[in-house]
């Protein structure tokens, strides 16, 4: 299993390093795989260093697993998995924290990776897009957006497999 990578050169064999998960096993992975979030996230502050993890039979999900404890290892969906019409609404903290440069709005997609933690609930998953995960695809730097201004909402996985308003 190896991780998400923006690039992978030929000939960094020698730079790739495992991580070893609770839940996934050992991941090969090269440095530029590595996403920095500065600030941690809610209730997880000192997990600073993550690996993004695709597994192809398990497309779309995203694993977000610590490089630090192998216990901690987050199920994403990427926003527009769940509500194609998502907003993305940065605070200038936010933007700083991802140092993202100019005053527009980011392209989710382009710019920026647009990740829903999953968590469960009553026998299925919910997701909070007041609080999605953003990465900046540019540095890997990412941050948990947690806003009540939004209109993201919660939405829950229904029985026909589509994703539907929890509020």
């Amino acid at each position: 299993m190896t991780a998400l990578s923006e690039t992978s050169a030929v000939g960094e064999a020698d730079a790739n390093q495992v991580v070893r998960s609770q839940w996934l096993g050992e991941i090969e992975f090269g440095p530029s795989s590595e996403l920095l979030f500065p600030v941690g996230l809610p209730g997880f502050e000192g997990e600073r260093g993550m690996l993004p993890v695709e597994i192809p039979a398990q497309k779309p999900l995203v694993y977000l697993q610590s490089l630090t404890n192998p216990e901690v290892c987050f199920v994403s969906l990427p926003v527009f998995i769940v509500d194609s019409g998502f907003h993305l609404h940065l605070s200038d903290d936010e933007r700083s924290i991802l140092q993202l440069n100019g005053d527009g709005d980011p392209t989710i997609g382009v710019d920026v990776l647009c990740l829903a933690l999953l968590m469960p609930s009553l026998g299925t998953v919910r997701v909070n897009l007041n609080a999605p995960v953003v990465i900046n695809l540019h540095n890997s730097r990412g941050v948990q957006c947690v806003s009540e201004d939004t209109d993201g909402g919660f939405y829950r996985l229904a029985e026909n497999g589509h994703w539907e308003s929890a509020c």
